[in-house]
């Protein structure tokens, strides 16, 4: 709503300090609703060992689309005129209806429901041949696994070094 406000005003409909509302408005909304989505959903939808390298990535292309849109938003301001806040007003309706449509709700989830969730929603779907299946049942090593193969290695390494082979 805030998007057509300011396309109106900008054609000359209303004064510009009802643009400068309807910006300030559209940033608002934004920050308490689909703005803080990069930073809200990471936390969610991983374990905690996975959640600062999500949160890192997230940041990293949160801040890249900042820079895009700083970059060139002049070029569009100038070339669509009046109407340069129309690509920000269809990324936001696509992006609340992505939210909307394929994002589950977390309250009162743990991590591994969600995870469940996530596979039994993706089950059957192959992304450029992982096995979404196969890769939610994987648990990680264990520090005792770890220690048996970290002394199998030694223990290969000093019965070659006798020999003089590396392996």
């Amino acid at each position: 709503v805030s998007c057509i406000v300011i396309v109106i005003s900008l054609k000359g409909y209303f004064s510009n300090m009802v643009a400068l509302g309807a910006v300030a408005s559209y940033v608002c909304f934004f920050e308490i609703g689909l703005g803080p989505i990069p930073w809200l959903i990471v936390a969610e939808m991983f374990d905690g060992k996975y959640v600062t390298a999500a949160m890192s990535i997230a940041c990293q292309l949160n801040w890249a689309c900042n820079f895009f849109v700083g970059l060139f938003f002049p070029y569009m301001n100038k070339s669509l005129g009046a109407y340069s806040f129309g690509p920000f007003a269809i990324v936001l309706l696509l992006t609340f209806l992505f939210a909307w449509i394929y994002l589950p709700e977390t309250q009162g989830t743990t991590p591994a429901e969600l995870q469940a969730e996530l596979v039994r929603k993706n089950a059957g779907r192959s992304y450029h041949n992982m096995d979404i299946e196969g890769m939610a049942s994987h648990v990680p090593p264990t520090q005792d696994e770890w220690q048996e193969a970290l002394a199998m290695l030694a223990q290969e390494y000093d019965l070659d070094e006798g020999t003089g082979a590396k392996v």
